[in-house]
C-alpha cells in the first residue's frame, strides 16, 4: 500500500469510464412477460433507444427501434414517457421530428401515427396510453406557436393507433396535463392537471370523464386534488377502482377513491413515508396492480426506498429486493411479472424483472455500467443527519475516501466535494454511481446532500424551501460541510462544492454569500434569477413564484439573490461548465457570470460545450467535464492528479472560453 496525499490517489476509475460505459434508463414496460425498457447512450450522442428482454431468453436482449432512431419526447422539456408497448406493439415519439411512430415487429419499418409539425418539433407527444381493444392513443399533447412560454399550449388528446386520422383534442384550458389513464374496460379516463403558478408537486386535481365510443370524453369532474394538494399517478384496479397518490397528510401515500359513491378516498398506506416522487418527468408509477389482489409499492423512508407487497386488507410486507433506491421510480407489470430500475449503494442502476413468489433476487436484464472494482475500492455511504444553523436538520450521503492500494500520510484529512442535485424539487440516492468513484478512489470525500426542499422526508421539508430557494439550501450545504470538518471527515482548508442546474445554483450562492468553500463547479447553473424566471421554458416558467416569490413584487429578493449580481463576494475559484443548447438555464446565464468575474478579477476557468443541452448526454461532454473538473481542484487546491490530463488555467480580469467541441 502506497502513502500518497490525498488527491493524488492512482484510481481504477478513469474519466472515460465514467462517461463512455454508464446507461442512462428511462420508461419501463411489461408486455406479455418481455420486458421494454428506453436506455440513453452516452457512446453514441445520448441517443435513446427501446430495448426488449424475453421472458424465455433474457440475457439476448433485443433493439426494438431503429439504429438511426433517438426516442426522446420534450414534453415539458424533460420528457419521460416516451413510449409505450401493447400486443408487441410499440409506439414513442422520435427526438428529430417529435411525431409519434408505430413499430409492429422488431425490424420492421417504423410508421409514424401523428402529422409532420409546421415548424421544427411544434407538436410534441408524452404519456401515451393505449386503448384496452387496441385502437385508440390518449397522450398528452404540447403546441409551440412561437418562441416564448406563453406560446406553448398543453392538452390532452386521441388518435387511432393507425394513423388515419389526425389527433383529436378532449381535454383543454389548463396549463398543464399528465396521466391518462383508462380504465380496464376502457369507458372511462382519468387524468391529472394543474395551473401557473403551481408546480406539480404543489397542487393539482384528478379528473374523471366517461370515455364515449368516438373517443371523446363527457361527463368530467374533479375528484381530487387541489392548490395545496399534489395527486400522483391515477391507476385503475383490475376491478376497476380508481387509484392515485396524494400529499393530503403531508406525505405522498396511496388512496383508493370512491367515485359511485358518498365515502371519502381511503388512504391504503398511512404512515410517514413517501409512496410517490415528484413529477419532472412523464412515466412515472410508484405502484402497480398484481392479478392475484395485491399491490406493488415503492415507499420511501429515511433516504431509503423498498419494494413493498400490499394485500386486499392494506396490510404491507417488504419484498426482501436487494435494492435500496429506484433512481427511475417506474413499476411496470402485465399482472403476474414485474420490472423495474433498482439500485444500491454498491449496485449500480439495474433493469431487472421479478414476479413475486420467485424469491428475492430479481433477473438483472441491463445495469447501467459494469462495477468492476476490486475489494476494498468502492466506497460505500452513511446516512447523516445534519444539525443545521437554525435548529432544524438536514440530511446527507457522506462517502469516504476509499482506495485499497493507497492511504494518506498521518493527521491528514481529506478534501471534500459537497454534491448539490438539481430541481431543486428532486432527491439524491444512495446508488453506486462511477462519478463519485471516481472522486473517492482518488482521496476525495464527497458529500451528497438532500437539504431543505428535497423530496423523500414530507411535505413539511420539500416546502420548506418556498421563498427560500439560494438560502436555506444553500445554508444546508454550508452546514454539511462545515459538521463533516468539525467532525475529522473532511479538510476544512479543502472544501469544494459542485452541482448542476438549481445545483450550479446552490454553488454559485455558496460562494457569493458564504466564505466556507474554498471552490466551486457549476454545471449549467443559475446566475441570474430574473432571467431564467422570464427566459426559461413553460413547465418551469413559474416555479421560481413559489421559490423565491412572484415578478415584479418580489425584484428586490430575485436581485438579492443573483449570484451575478454580487459577483464582487465571491473570492474562491470558480469552474463554470455550460451547454450551448441549453433550453433551461441558457448559455447566457453563464456568460453574464463571467462577465462579472472578470469585472471583479475573481480566478475562474470556462468551458463552453456548444452542442449540448441541459444535463450533458455525449459521452465526450461528460469525459471531458469530469477531468477539467478534476484539474480545476488540483490547481485549487495544490495538488497534482494522477491522471494525465490537461491543466486548467484559471483566469483573472480577462475574458477567456474554453470551447469543448
Amino acid at each position: 500500500m502506497s502513502t500518497t496525499p490525498y488527491g493524488e490517489w492512482e484510481s481504477p476509475v478513469a474519466a472515460a469510464d465514467v462517461a463512455a460505459d454508464t446507461l442512462r434508463f428511462g420508461t419501463v414496460s411489461v408486455d406479455d412477460g418481455s420486458v421494454y425498457w428506453l436506455e440513453r447512450r452516452p457512446d453514441e450522442a445520448g441517443r435513446g433507444v427501446i430495448v426488449r428482454a424475453d421472458a424465455g431468453d433474457p440475457a439476448e436482449p433485443v433493439e426494438v427501434t431503429p439504429t438511426e432512431t433517438d426516442v426522446r419526447t420534450l414534453v415539458h422539456e424533460y420528457g419521460g414517457g416516451d413510449f409505450a408497448v401493447q400486443d408487441g406493439r410499440v409506439f414513442y415519439a422520435d427526438f428529430d421530428d417529435q411525431r409519434l411512430y408505430r413499430i409492429d415487429d422488431t425490424g420492421a419499418d417504423p410508421e409514424p401515427i401523428t402529422p409532420e409539425p409546421e415548424t421544427e418539433h411544434g407538436l410534441r407527444y408524452a404519456d401515451m396510453e393505449i386503448s384496452p381493444d387496441g385502437e385508440r392513443l390518449y397522450a398528452v399533447r404540447e403546441r409551440h406557436e412561437g418562441d416564448g412560454a406563453e406560446d406553448v399550449i398543453n392538452e390532452l388528446v386521441v388518435l387511432p393507433t393507425d394513423g388515419s386520422a389526425p389527433p383529436e383534442v378532449v381535454a383543454d384550458g389548463h396549463d398543464f396535463y399528465a396521466f391518462p389513464r383508462l380504465s380496464p374496460d376502457g369507458d372511462r379516463l382519468a387524468w391529472t392537471t394543474w395551473d401557473h403558478p403551481r408546480m406539480p408537486w404543489d397542487g393539482t386535481e384528478l379528473h374523471v370523464a366517461a370515455v364515449d365510443d368516438d373517443g371523446s370524453l363527457a361527463d368530467e369532474r374533479v375528484v381530487m386534488g387541489g392548490p395545496e394538494e399534489s395527486v400522483f399517478q391515477p391507476g385503475w384496479s383490475p376491478a376497476g377502482r380508481l387509484h392515485a397518490v396524494s400529499d393530503r397528510t403531508g406525505w405522498w401515500n396511496l388512496y383508493a377513491l370512491d367515485l359511485d359513491g358518498d365515502d371519502g378516498p381511503t388512504n391504503r398506506t398511512p404512515e410517514a413515508a413517501e409512496f410517490g416522487v415528484p413529477q419532472w418527468t412523464f412515466g412515472l408509477a410508484t405502484y402497480v396492480f398484481l392479478d392475484d389482489g395485491r399491490v406493488a409499492v415503492l415507499r420511501n423512508a429515511d433516504g431509503e426506498w423498498s419494494l413493498c407487497l400490499l394485500d386486499e386488507d392494506n396490510e404491507r410486507t417488504d419484498a426482501g429486493l436487494p435494492y435500496s433506491a429506484y433512481p427511475h421510480a417506474r413499476l411496470a407489470t402485465d399482472g403476474e411479472t414485474l420490472a423495474f430500475v433498482g439500485g444500491g449503494p454498491t449496485t449500480p442502476e439495474t433493469v431487472a424483472r421479478w414476479t413475486p413468489g420467485e424469491g428475492p433476487e430479481p433477473t438483472q436484464l441491463r445495469q447501467s455500467f459494469s462495477l468492476d472494482l476490486a475489494d476494498g475500492m468502492v466506497s460505500e455511504p452513511a446516512h447523516v443527519d445534519v444539525p443545521t444553523r437554525d435548529g432544524e436538520t438536514t440530511h446527507a450521503f457522506y462517502y469516504p475516501p476509499t482506495n485499497a492500494d493507497e492511504q494518506a500520510p498521518e493527521a491528514e484529512d481529506p478534501p471534500l466535494v459537497t454534491m448539490v442535485h438539481g430541481g431543486p424539487t428532486s432527491q439524491t440516492l444512495p446508488v453506486a454511481t462511477l462519478g463519485v468513484q471516481f472522486f473517492t478512489t482518488r482521496g476525495f470525500a464527497v458529500a451528497d446532500v438532500n437539504y431543505r426542499g428535497s423530496t423523500g422526508y414530507g411535505r413539511d421539508y420539500r416546502d420548506a424551501l418556498q421563498d427560500e430557494w439560494g438560502v436555506l439550501d444553500t445554508a444546508d450545504c454550508v452546514d454539511t460541510a462545515e459538521h463533516l470538518a468539525e467532525t475529522g471527515r473532511a479538510d476544512p482548508d479543502r472544501l469544494a462544492i459542485t452541482g448542476g442546474s438549481a445545483g450550479g445554483y446552490a454553488v454559485l450562492c455558496a460562494l457569493a454569500f458564504h466564505d466556507t468553500f474554498d471552490a466551486g463547479a457549476s454545471h449549467y447553473g443559475v446566475a441570474d434569477l430574473e432571467a431564467l424566471a422570464t427566459g426559461t421554458h413553460k413547465f418551469e416558467s413559474r416555479y421560481l413564484d413559489g421559490l423565491v416569490g412572484p415578478l415584479p413584487e418580489a425584484r428586490d429578493t430575485y436581485e438579492a439573490r443573483s449570484p451575478a449580481l454580487h459577483a464582487s463576494e465571491i473570492d474562491a475559484p470558480l469552474l463554470l461548465l455550460q451547454g450551448g443548447e441549453d433550453r433551461v438555464v441558457p448559455q447566457e446565464q453563464a456568460e453574464d457570470m463571467v462577465d462579472a468575474l472578470v469585472a471583479t478579477e475573481t480566478p475562474y476557468a470556462y468551458a463552453l460545450f456548444p452542442a449540448e443541452r441541459h444535463g450533458f448526454r455525449t459521452a465526450e461532454a461528460t469525459r471531458r467535464a469530469l477531468e477539467l473538473e478534476l484539474a480545476f481542484y488540483g490547481e485549487t487546491f495544490g495538488f497534482q492528479p494522477a491522471d494525465e490530463i490537461k491543466e486548467v488555467k484559471l483566469h483573472e480580469g480577462q475574458r477567456s472560453v474554453r470551447r469543448v467541441e
